[in-house]
């Protein structure tokens, strides 16, 4: 009996042995099989994967994952989007994404010799005026005291539709051709740009000797940056033009415009020409990007005196 025992005891030790054996070889397997699915380098320790490396064969990445990474994705898009809305808030000149739009009214509607000292529109008078060209209602804080160098701020629409926002606008008393010729002085007028107050690189367009007229050329003109050679050509067809909004085609025999730099319309400043005459004359020109209210894009054009040449 002491020996059927111990071989009973021997064999049982032998099975469990064998047992763990296989245990242990089928760890190793799935260890293994892990490894190959993960990759393995040239010297056989394993590599990790990494973002840059493309996806091959039939390895994709889980949904969980994809969808994680959009997420973050997203969430950066958003903040982003804050941020620079943000910064277009603050004492941006038109509206979000979009280029400064003017208006130049030339028709005030005011006796301008009556009364002592310079006249003023109302508040209400300023904002119908505003209004009128979108078929809806603006509102201005002030009265405009019309004089050059004065300014009001607006509300108003940038659109005929009704559901479109309203933007603010700034109130310019500037100066255009008189009927009777660049040699007879001025009338005044007012230009309304969006934002809250004109850009310092179009400030030239309200310098004291500075007359204004325009002229649109199409919905596309300017929607690349214009070369300067472009700009001059399109300011001598505003001179010439008898559809501009101040005509001063026969208030000189316009023949020639050079231009210092081209202009480009996502920013409202002005570019510097000059204008030459059969007679030989010479007229500093202020030219500015004209996004008019009216839908059409083209060109402000800032006539200065022949003696600032």
């Amino acid at each position: 009996m002491g020996h059927l025992d111990a071989r009973t005891t021997t064999t049982r030790r032998l099975r469990r042995s064998m047992a763990l054996a296989a245990c242990t070889a089928l760890l190793g397997l799935t260890a293994c099989g892990a490894g190959d699915e993960a990759g393995t380098g040239d010297d056989g320790a394993q590599e990790p994967a990494t973002a840059t490396e493309e996806q091959s064969g039939d390895e994709q990445p889980s949904d969980d994952a994809g969808s994680g990474d959009d997420a973050g994705d997203e969430s950066a898009d958003e903040a982003g989007d804050g941020e620079r809305a943000g910064e277009q808030e603050e004492g941006d000149p038109g509206a979000a994404g979009e280029r400064t739009r003017i208006l130049l009214v030339t028709d005030l509607g005011i006796d301008e010799t009556s009364g002592d000292g310079a006249p003023t529109l109302a508040d209400d008078d300023l904002a119908a005026l505003l209004a009128a060209p979108f078929g809806g209602t603006a509102e201005c804080a002030d009265e405009l005291v019309v004089e050059r160098g004065q300014s009001a701020g607006c509300v108003g629409p940038t659109s005929p539709d009704d559901t479109a926002p309203t933007q603010e606008w700034v109130a310019n008393t500037v100066a255009v051709p008189h009927e009777d010729g660049l040699e007879s002085g001025y009338r005044v007028a007012v230009l309304f740009s969006t934002g809250t107050e004109l850009p310092e690189e179009a400030s030239e367009l309200t310098q004291e000797n500075v007359m204004l007229t325009g002229l649109g050329q199409g919905s596309m003109f300017g929607a690349e940056p214009l070369g300067a050679e472009e700009v001059a050509e399109a300011t001598l067809q505003t001179l010439t033009s008898e559809n501009a909004y101040v005509p001063v085609a026969g208030m000189a025999d316009w023949s020639e415009v050079t231009c210092e730099d081209g202009l480009d319309f996502e920013k409202f400043g002005t570019t510097d020409c000059t204008a030459a005459t059969a007679e030989g004359d010479s007229w500093q020109l202020h030219v500015a990007p004209g996004a008019f209210a009216a839908g059409d894009q083209g060109l402000l054009v800032g006539i200065g005196s022949p003696t600032d040449v």
